[in-house]
């Protein structure tokens, strides 16, 4: 009993460091690629493809990886709500989101 309680314990810090670090990545992303965004829907885009690529890559395929990757490389400074949807469009039948 002793040994699975020290099981559950090494899994529960373990979690917790792989959680932390992807919350770090999370977060430099948005500082780095939110800090010119112009429109929520943007900011939206960026979020999400932050999220994803961060603290849920273990869930998403590489296509998708590559697609929010796509987004945070173009979207930063875009003013215009058709912009950033040709943007996400692109990106989209770029990498077969």
């Amino acid at each position: 009993m002793r040994y699975l309680c020290s099981i559950f314990v090494l899994l529960g810090l373990t979690i917790s460091a792989f959680s932390f670090a992807g919350q770090t990545e999370y977060n430099d992303c948005i500082l780095k690629y939110l800090k010119g965004a112009k429109l929520d829907v943007a900011v939206n885009f960026i979020t999400t493809a932050c999220d994803e690529n961060s603290k849920n890559s273990s869930f998403i395929s590489k296509n998708r990886k590559a697609y929010n990757r796509c987004l945070l490389e173009n979207l930063v400074g875009v003013d215009s709500f058709q912009a950033v949807m040709a943007i996400s469009n692109a990106c989209g039948s770029k990498h077969n989101k």
